[in-house]
């Protein structure tokens, strides 16, 4: 073998035997310590993933809260918006109910007043109209005008009589009864003029006033005075019936 040939195979060997220890003293820990190295990268890939997911999850619990938050948002927006306007139609309706009330009771404050003003009216009117009996008899004496109310209280206890009997009977005159009148109410009542029992009451201004067990009869000018007023009043009554 030639000394060349010889060196090449030696040469040969010892890259052999350098290339068999540097595989096993150096690539080997190499490879190993890739392999080491890419499982820990690998497993930190899962661990980043299964952590992406978790957060994606995170993350739509989120946009769910977010969207539950705002439908009881709105819910509770158009509850408050209700019970606002159920409040405002019940105020706007106790306040047309406290307005009517209003209204009904300065009505019925009015329609107090007009009837108190009608019957100071009235009453005024009726005084009146007493005063002027009054000087109505002093002008001409009373007489005749005694007389002309003693007839129609003569001729109601006639009317009277064909139904009840007028006695025992009570006769309030405005002054002492002349014979004439006297005689005239007996005869109406049926009896003698010593049986006809007189009271004198001044406020009557004219005429008599007779109470008999089937009624009263007023034929003196204060009833007049009281029966106008009475009629003033009805009148007034029945305008503001037709005014309601």
């Amino acid at each position: 073998m030639s000394p060349s040939v010889a060196t090449f195979l030696f040469e040969a060997a010892n890259f052999l035997v350098l290339a068999v220890l540097l595989g096993w003293f150096f690539f080997r820990p190499v490879r190993a310590a890739l392999e080491r190295r890419r499982a820990e990268l690998e497993a930190e890939r899962r661990q980043a993933a299964e952590q992406l997911a978790q957060a994606e999850r995170e993350l739509a619990a989120l946009r769910q809260q977010q969207r539950d938050f705002e439908a009881s948002l709105e819910a509770r927006r158009a509850e408050s918006h209700r019970q606002a306007e159920a409040e405002v139609a019940r105020l706007v309706a106790d306040g047309k109910e406290q307005a009517r009330r209003e209204q009904e009771r300065a009505r019925g404050a009015l329609t107090a007043q007009r009837r108190a003003l009608a019957q100071a009216g009235a009453r005024d009117a009726a005084a009146a109209a007493a005063d002027i009996v009054a000087h109505l008899l002093e002008r001409i004496g009373g007489l005749d005008l005694d007389g002309a109310l003693v007839r129609a209280a003569c001729r109601e206890l006639g009317a009277l009589a064909a139904h009840a009997a007028p006695r025992p009977a009570l006769v309030e005159a405005a002054r002492s009864l002349d014979d004439a009148n006297r005689a005239q109410l007996a005869q109406a009542l049926g009896c003698a003029p010593g049986e006809v029992e007189v009271r004198i009451v001044p406020e009557l201004a004219a005429g008599v006033r007779v109470v008999t067990p089937a009624g009263l009869i007023d034929a003196s000018a204060a009833g007049l005075a009281a029966f106008a007023e009475r009629a003033l009043l009805g009148r007034l009554d029945a305008e503001e019936a037709g005014r309601g």
